[in-house]
């Protein structure tokens, strides 16, 4: 069946922290966990004959008991495949003028796992340059 909407998204990358648990014990249905999730890209510079790297950072939040009791264990340079959704979530801050308060709305776009897949580290690895 072919749905109407769809927001999806993959990202492939390295875990770039261990994952955060935001749980107590035992592992409630209001858990989750955070992924901080590398992926690099590129563009190359003709003038300079040079590769210009550039690495993006992608926060992803996994909800429930099940990837809490999977994720439990990942640990920075991971190599992980994620399918996920992007949600639109209204933030509302006080914000402080002249002494009065006034409600703030901020709109922030969270990624939210529906899938995560450990793989196999590759045999090679882009070098970004960074090091001497």
């Amino acid at each position: 069946m072919t749905t109407l909407f769809e927001s999806s998204v993959k990202i492939r990358g390295f875990l770039g922290r261990d994952a955060e648990i935001h749980a107590s014990e035992p592992i409630t249905d209001g858990a989750y966990v955070v992924l901080h999730v590398a992926t690099m890209r590129g563009t190359w510079d003709i003038a300079l004959n040079e590769w210009n790297p550039r690495i993006d950072w992608h926060r992803i939040v996994c909800e429930g008991p099940w990837f809490c009791g999977f994720l439990r264990g990942m640990r920075r340079g991971e190599y992980l495949e994620i399918e996920a959704e992007m949600r639109e979530i209204e933030e509302v801050r006080i914000v402080v003028v002249g002494g009065q308060n006034y409600p703030v709305k901020r709109m922030t776009t969270a990624i939210f796992a529906v899938h995560v897949q450990r793989l196999d580290r590759p045999l090679w690895v882009v070098d970004s340059g960074d090091s001497d």
